[in-house]
Parts: C-alpha cells; sequence; structure tokens
C-alpha cells in the first residue's frame, strides 16, 4: 500500500482547499502522461482531487486525508511512501521514495 508521510498529506489538504474541494473528497493517484521528447524514463503519476474513488481503486485515510489509487497503480505504489522534498528553488514537491 502507498503510504503517505505527515508533510505530504499537509501539502495535499492545502491544495484541496485551495480548491475550495469538501471535506469527503480525497486525492486519486492515476497514471499520467510523459512527453514523447521527455529525457524522463518510466512511469508519470499525476494526482486529482475527486469526490469518489473510481470503480477498482484502493482506497485508504492517511493522516487526515482520503486517498484512492488507481488499480492500474496499485502494485507500483505498492510500499512507496509520498513525501515532500524540500530543497528546490521552486518550492516543495511531492517525491516517491
Amino acid at each position: 500500500m502507498l503510504t503517505v508521510t505527515k508533510k505530504a498529506a499537509a501539502l495535499l489538504k492545502a491544495a484541496k482547499a485551495v480548491e475550495g474541494a469538501g471535506p469527503e473528497s480525497g486525492i486519486r493517484f492515476r497514471r499520467g502522461a510523459i512527453a514523447t521528447n521527455s529525457p524522463e524514463r518510466g512511469r508519470a503519476v499525476a494526482f486529482s482531487i475527486a469526490e469518489q474513488p473510481s470503480p477498482g481503486d484502493q482506497e485508504s485515510e492517511q493522516n487526515g486525508l482520503r486517498i484512492f489509487v488507481d488499480e492500474q497503480l496499485i502494485a507500483l505504489l505498492d510500499g512507496r511512501t509520498l513525501d515532500v522534498w524540500n530543497q528546490s528553488d521552486e518550492g516543495p514537491k511531492l517525491v516517491f521514495r
């Protein structure tokens, strides 16, 4: 199962608040797209604010935040931790460890 740190949960809760999402909404992790000319390799993971999980999603609640993981990402994110990295001039970033 994906683990979300307290710092990552706080950042995601702030994103929900900025978007005006309700308290019962959650964060849904899904497959993202990588530009064909991108030097990045591997899989992209995107997230969005969702009122409910989609059919097949893995659902959990961590640090007061509802988390929905797309069924295509469950195995990929199993055992990973979502954290915040603050060593950037661009501000905090979410990273998987």
